[in-house]
């Protein structure tokens, strides 16, 4: 992931691709680093941001990135 300063947004680079994310995209795929689980995830999420529901957003997003292979499982 890098900033695009000429869009203002956080690009995914993929091969032969980009992917522009939005704010919560970004910051739910900056903390996939392959040391965390998927509940881990959610619970750094909401000790940022106690007052809203963040449980449903990063498994869409995790099950999206991984069925798109922006992601993968550690370990497989």
């Amino acid at each position: 992931m890098r900033y695009d300063p000429a869009r203002q947004r956080i690009v995914l680079l993929l091969p032969e691709r980009a992917v522009f994310l939005n704010e919560t995209a970004a910051e739910i795929l900056g903390l996939c680093d392959g040391t965390r689980t998927v509940p881990e995830l959610v619970a750094e999420l909401k000790r940022r941001y106690p007052h809203a529901e963040v449980e449903a957003d990063v498994l869409e997003l995790i099950e999206t990135a991984a069925a798109r292979r922006w992601i993968q499982w550690a370990g497989r």
